[in-house]
């Protein structure tokens, strides 16, 4: 039979802005920076000066891990001497260590816009830069956005976890025959494999009503592996059954088309989903190890009968 494909709404990509906010001027520049990314289609993390460790693993660290883009606007800090007469300056150190870690984290999207007279220090020193630097605070916003433009960066563009194809397959697998709809999950990583990726329906509603929470919170079986979890490797993607609009093989009785979950719950028979003819919307989530919670919202024509081909299409995913 044939499947179905849905058009995907992309997230927003995210951009991990490092900005100096020495001051009132620097602080005002930081923001307009992050409404001129926002009036582009992305969403924008600002990150502020850190002073331990800790604050670094626990917040600077996790943002740059659930960010796609790296924006650096390296402003210039104490004088360190001249050469050849220019005027030499220290930029900013918390920037370094966050430019560091970022790539370590192995982004692709990155984008580096010193000030004038900045001297290359620490890992500055052996990336090439190929943007204009800028004068002072009022030349700056004008230079990110003509690096912006040249960059050619998409809002559409991502490094997470992210919903990938949804098709539905006439298949039979442990006891439930009917129409299997799956999911595809990528890891856009390029450096680390999403480990440990694990599915789960967390809610689900007829369209235009409320909210229920689902009766089964166990994982949903990985297509294709005999688990309810898949290592995802970098660039790489691998798919879930999301649930079956079928029949379970080992309750005769029922000969009315259901919609049930290929779960870990080891329950036989199943239960199907009080989940009727119609238009339904289904919440569903998908967690790796260190990576940040995918939800991802589907929308499912139920058939009257297994004659009858579903239909399904992704309505929205988001990152928590």
């Amino acid at each position: 039979m044939p499947q179905f494909r849905c058009i995907i709404r992309c997230m927003k990509s995210r951009v991990f802005v490092s900005c100096g906010q020495q001051d009132k001027n620097e602080r005002r520049l930081a923001r307009a920076i992050c409404e001129l990314l926002e009036k582009r289609g992305f969403t924008t993390y600002l990150a502020i000066d850190v002073q331990t460790i800790l604050e670094i693993n626990e917040r600077i660290i996790w943002e740059l891990k659930n960010s796609d883009c790296y924006l650096l606007v390296n402003f210039r800090r104490e004088k360190i001497g001249e050469i050849k007469g220019v005027e030499q300056f220290r930029g900013s150190l918390f920037a370094n260590q966050e430019l560091a870690v970022a790539y370590s984290l192995g982004f692709e999207r990155l984008l580096i816009i010193n000030q004038e007279g900045v001297k290359p220090e620490g890992l500055l020193r052996y990336i090439g830069i190929n943007t204009e630097t800028f004068s002072d605070n009022d030349d700056s916003l004008r230079v990110v956005n003509r690096a912006l433009r040249r960059a050619g960066w998409r809002n559409d563009y991502s490094r997470r976890l992210r919903a990938g194809t949804l098709r539905f397959q006439d298949r039979a697998y442990n006891n439930l025959e009917g129409w299997f709809l799956h999911l595809d999950i990528h890891n856009h990583r390029p450096d680390i494999a999403a480990l440990e990726t694990t599915a789960r329906l967390s809610g689900y509603a007829r369209t235009g009503r409320p909210w229920r929470p689902s009766e089964v919170q166990s994982p949903l079986k990985a297509t294709g592996r005999p688990g309810f979890s898949h290592t995802i490797f970098p660039g790489s993607h691998e798919s879930f059954d999301l649930l079956c609009i079928g029949l379970d093989a080992a309750n005769p009785a029922v000969q009315v088309p259901g919609v049930y979950l290929n779960s870990a719950l080891d329950l036989s028979p199943r239960q199907p989903l009080p989940v009727g003819p119609g238009t339904w919307r289904f919440h569903f989530e998908f967690l790796a190890i260190e990576f940040p919670l995918l939800s991802v919202e589907v929308q499912v024509k139920v058939p009257r009968s297994l004659g009858q081909r579903p239909r399904a299409r992704l309505l929205s995913q988001e990152i928590a």
